[in-house]
């Protein structure tokens, strides 16, 4: 917790924590907003708080002196030039005098009744996991979304509660990602749909939580998510999302085995030559092999071949390379995934599998 002292001088906070607490915070301060209030944090209650309206994060600061209303990128700029391991903060009616070191700034303030709050009730829990895997199921799947699309919900990523497990998932219409999760609470099936920003949000602290876990509550409209001593309180994204379970081909030919990083490697390398007019890369599966083929008349001609563990189908399929890499670059950092591709023809869609993880990936069109 932050030391606090109060004084004719103010209330003194630690430098180090206020820094953190403006850092979990800042992601809710809009750049630019027609209401200057939002453009500020408020300290006041044990929290330092930020919002743009759709989505508020709160997390834990030991100030219990007035509530007051303090610009955030003036107040972390001036943390980021002082020297110094307190603050100290004076409210002096439309102002507040900030102290560190041998510096002194008086910056306005706006009135924190101005500042907007909302309380959801009546959540119900949707899941808790550990953040580590919660960071893991995000990171596997948030690149699958579309925040341009009109079309379903695809600017979410669903969260899936079914039968005890909690699948997340992002598609954009031509690709599917999935990740799935053991979680350790008693809850009703449902889905969530939780806007990609917002699930940026959540990894982003969850990847600064250590052994802590995210919980996440939920009604018709709101999400509350708390991650150790933050709390993330958001709106959720109206509308339908794609029966994702039907995507996913529940058959199909053997697939071919390869190691997640010689697949990566092998498809950076093929995509050189790829260009907006020809990006896609011929994937040909044999028995010797898995031979990738990419082709543009401006940039030329490419041959790669990526060494396999268990030869399954035969068959040439093309893929947009963009897809492959960025479903292989959503696995786990640690240890050596082993990926199976199974891939029928060139006109069904591909199904990359890795322990809990899944993808689907559309061909693209080919002459023929």
């Amino acid at each position: 917790m932050a030391t606090k002292t109060k004084s004719r001088t103010g209330i003194t906070l630690q430098a180090n924590e206020l820094r953190a607490a403006l850092a979990a915070v800042g992601p809710a301060v809009p750049g630019r907003s027609p209401t200057p209030v939002l453009t500020n944090v408020r300290i006041g209650d044990g929290l330092m708080s930020a919002t743009d309206l759709e989505v508020r994060i709160d997390t834990t600061l030991d100030y219990h002196g007035d509530a007051i209303l303090l610009p955030h990128a003036r107040l972390v700029a001036i943390l980021s030039a002082s020297v110094g391991g307190e603050v100290t903060l004076e409210p002096k009616g439309t102002s507040c005098v900030v102290r560190i070191g041998r510096g002194e700034w008086t910056l306005p303030t706006e009135d924190a009744a101005e500042f907007p709050t909302w309380e959801p009730a009546g959540l119900k829990p949707v899941t808790r996991l550990p953040a580590d895997e919660f960071l893991r199921a995000v990171r596997a799947v948030e690149h699958s979304t579309d925040t341009e699309s009109s079309r379903y919900a695809l600017g979410a990523v669903l969260v899936d509660v079914a039968d005890g497990v909690v699948t997340f998932v992002a598609t954009d219409g031509r690709r599917l990602s999935a990740a799935e999760c053991e979680h350790d609470l008693a809850v009703d099936d449902g889905q969530t749909l939780v806007p990609s920003r917002v699930m940026s949000m959540l990894a982003r602290l969850a990847g600064s939580a250590g052994e802590e876990s995210v919980q996440l509550e939920a009604d018709a409209n709101t999400l509350m998510a708390t991650i150790g001593s933050h709390t993330v309180t958001a709106k959720l994204v109206a509308g339908r999302f794609p029966r994702w379970r039907d995507v996913i081909p529940s058959d199909g030919p053997e697939p071919t085995t390869v190691t997640g990083s010689e697949l990566l490697s092998a498809t950076r390398a093929a995509a050189i030559v790829a260009s907006e007019a020809s990006r896609g890369v011929d994937y040909t599966f044999t028995a010797e092999g898995l031979h990738l083929h990419g082709q543009s008349a401006e940039l030329g001609e490419s041959s790669v071949t990526c060494g396999i563990v268990e030869f399954g189908h035969a068959c040439t399929v093309k893929l947009d390379p963009v897809f492959v890499r960025e479903w292989l670059h959503g696995l786990p950092a640690d240890g050596e995934p082993t990926v199976s591709v199974q891939a029928k023809d060139k006109s069904s869609a591909v199904v990359l599998r890795a322990d809990s993880y899944t993808g689907v990936i559309m061909p693209l069109d080919t002459e023929g």
